[in-house]
This record gives structure tokens, sequence and C-alpha cells, in this order.
């Protein structure tokens, strides 16, 4: 249930063109994104803080999977008077805080528990410290020593051999933004060393990573029993049909481009929407759908009306009662079977609008709820895939809302955090009228 529109717009440098792009998520709520210029200073992710211990190591690969981030993975113990130099000179320095800003991290003692110290034996950990990054999901880790005997590295030049071993790219630019380059792989698990800049990196095999096969553990139950499973795990239909509005407010983040942004989406029932989203670098932009008629406006290009696919695609997501009617919603629908997503076991179910490609629903085998939703759709640089992950499930008023929505795109990932929701409450028609001007 969503919808992606592409057009070009002028950085605020005025420097090269940018496309803009559109993609609503509609699950219990309606969100629209923009693909915003290139800022001089890469911010913080959402999520910048250090996860702790095996239950830390586990989100940590989740964001990763989700954000296209770099991970770091830092194996300590209390008693380590090296840790502690670590922890007290290299990690506050200025070069080593840009660059684990824009990753995810985790913090992993052995010492903790029988889970920690199983990670620490999957890493190949001998001493204390050993820190380690990983350039992508599934690649294989890259161990960074600081601590040398013919001399230890400065802060700078760690910040440095972290950058060169996992490269901390701006998505939305096309460019690279490390020219270095990340140190040789072991295609088959084996320990490799080299030397660089006065610093040993060891690249070790990474835990084994699940494949995206299908699960065959026992019979499938029915499309009808799964999608009628994620109505009952959202509240059930009474629940549901009790509400008649919903505004919803939060913020809307880019790591690597831009944080902060604010979000307002108002929702009446049976089928009206208004996105709002104001981004520094780009401004105001609404996008919203009357029941009939489609439109989008921005500060840089004014009013413009929706039409073919991206029209037909704005009705379907600005269904209210939409999970309710996920069958009538598109002309075919089918449960493929069970996959592996993350750490979820799901169902995944292929659902093919009357206009447009086929989307993919995964839906979480314990709990019922939506844990991934992928589209394709067509846009000024061709058809492009999004993937959108959907956490932080929380009661509101008797149905379930997900609180924090991540959506990758080949060049750009953005993360929406929900922070307010209030159901039934009064929406003047007129805001989902497309404006004159």
């Amino acid at each position: 249930m969503f919808y992606k529109q592409s057009k070009s717009f002028p950085n605020s440098e005025g420097a090269f063109m940018k496309k803009l792009s559109f993609l609503a998520v509609v699950v219990a709520l309606s969100i629209t994104c923009i693909s915003p210029p290139h800022p001089l200073a890469a911010p913080a992710l959402p999520e910048d803080k250090w996860l702790n211990g095996a239950a830390g190591y586990a989100r940590a690969l989740e964001l990763q999977r989700e954000l296209k981030v770099p991970l770091v993975v830092y194996f300590y113990a209390d008693w380590c008077p090296y840790c502690q130099t670590l922890d007290s000179r290299y990690l506050p320095a200025a070069e080593v805080q840009d660059y684990l800003r824009s990753v995810v991290k985790v913090r992993i003692n052995p010492e903790h528990g029988p889970a920690e110290r199983e990670l620490a034996v999957r890493y190949g950990v001998s001493g204390y410290p050993a820190f380690f990054v990983v350039q992508r999901a599934a690649a294989q880790p890259v161990k960074v020593h600081p601590f040398k005997q013919r001399g230890n590295l400065t802060p700078a030049q760690f910040a440095l051999e972290c950058r060169s071993a996992a490269p901390v790219s701006v998505k939305t630019t096309g460019l690279n933004s490390s020219t270095s380059r990340s140190p040789e792989r072991s295609t088959e698990g084996t320990v490799t060393r080299q030397e660089r800049a006065g610093v040993q990196i060891i690249t070790v095999k990474p835990a084994a990573t699940a494949s995206p096969n299908f699960i065959s553990d026992g019979a499938l139950p029915t499309l009808d029993a799964v999608l009628e499973r994620y109505v009952q795990a959202l509240g059930g239909r009474a629940a549901q049909m009790r509400l008649t509005s919903r505004v919803t407010k939060g913020r809307v983040d880019v790591p690597g481009v831009s944080d902060g942004g604010r979000l307002e989406v108002y929702a009446k029932a049976p089928n009206k929407s208004l996105t709002v989203m104001s981004i520094d670098t780009m401004g105001v932009i609404r996008q919203g759908f009357d029941g009939r008629v489609g439109w989008e406006q921005s500060d840089q290009r004014g009013v413009r009306g929706s039409t073919g696919e991206t029209l037909s695609s704005l009705a379907r997501d600005a269904e209210f009662y939409g999970a309710l009617k996920l069958k009538e919603l598109y002309a075919r629908i089918k449960l493929l079977g069970k996959v592996k997503e993350g750490f979820h076991q799901t169902y995944l179910v292929e659902a093919t609008p009357r206009a447009g490609n086929a989307e993919m629903f995964y839906f979480d085998a314990e709990t019922g709820l939506l844990v991934r939703h992928d589209v394709t759709r067509p846009t000024s640089k061709g058809s492009e895939r999004a993937e959108v992950y959907l956490n932080d499930w929380r009661e509101v008023d008797g149905v379930k809302i997900p609180f924090r929505l991540t959506q990758s795109m080949p060049d750009v990932t953005f993360v929406f955090t929900v922070e307010e929701v209030k159901h039934n409450v009064p929406v003047e028609e007129a805001i989902f009228n497309k404006p004159s001007r």
C-alpha cells in the first residue's frame, strides 16, 4: 500500500538537480517521503546510541539491514586498561564521534553471559579490546587495532582506519563519500592480515546468515487465515471500525543527509488523506487525496495533480480501513510461503494491484503483524524498489500502530518516528481538497 513519484528539483546550493521521491506507507498510518539534497555535514542516525550485549547485537543487525549503514561491534572487559583508554581517549574524540554518528554500534562484554561469550567465539576474540567494523549486512567483519607495540594510532588515525575498512556513504548524492579502498576480504572465512598506516586489520569469518529460501516446517495456513490474523493482531475489526479519523505527528530522518524533519498525517474515513512534511533542505511538501482527486504541492513546483498509476496508488493508500479489505484493494493476492525475514519467520504474501507491479507483504508468523512491505514504482530513473520495515508496534485506543518505519531505497533511506497519535478528532474536509495554487 504505497505510492511513489519522482521529479527533479534544484538543491539549495544550485549546483545540481535532485529527484523528489514520495512513498506513502499506509498500514495504520500514512507517511510521505522525500529525497532531499546532499548537505554539507552528515547528521547522526535517528538511533544514535550504543546498544549493549547479545540482545543489543540482535537489534544492531536489524538496524544495519534496514538503514544500510556500517556496523561497529566492540568487545571489551571492565578490567581491561586498554578498553578504558579506548573509552576515555579515542571514542569521545571529534573525528571518531563523526564516524560513529553515522553507523550502528554495539558494545559486548563476554563476561556478562553465555550469549555474549558465544558472540566473542564467533568473532574469534582472543583479547581486549576487539573493535570490529562491518561494511554491510552479511559482509565480513574487519578488526581495527588502535594499539600497537611500535606505536599507537592517534584518534584521528583510528577514525581514518574505521572509515577505510567500512566507509560511510551518502546515498543521495550518487558520489562516493570516501575514495579509500576497503581491506581485502577473505572468501573462505580464514583470517587474513594486512598492514596500513601502522595498524593491523584482521578479517574474520562472520556469523552465518539466514537463507532467503522458503521454510518447509509444516502445513501452511490459508491466505484468509493470515490476513484475518493480521486484522486481529491490529486489534480486531470492531476496534478498527470504531475509529473515524486519525492525526499522526512525528519526525523524519534521512541517515547521512538530514535529521529532525517534521511530519503530520491526517486521515479520515472512508478514504481521505493529507500528508505534510517539512525538511530543512526542501521546504514544505504536501500530498493529499480527497476521495476522488489526488494532488501534491511543494514550495518549488507549486500544485500538481496525480494521474495514472500514482492516482490509483493514492486511492488505495487513502482507504482508512485498508487493513480490513486487502483482498478488495488488489486484483490478485496469494500466499507464497513461509520465509525468514531478519529474526522473524514470516508468511510472504504477493499482492498485485490493478495497475502497477506486485507488492510483497511479510507477516510475522508469531505475532501476525506486518514487519516488512516491498514495492516497485516507476521513477525518473526507471523502476525502483523500496523496502519498508515496520517496528515498535504500540496500542493506541485499542489498535496497534507502528511507531517506527524505515524505508530503504537504492539511493536513500528514510526513518519515520511517530511521536503522537490521536483518533476520532475533528478534521476539516477542506484540508484534503486540491489547492488552487
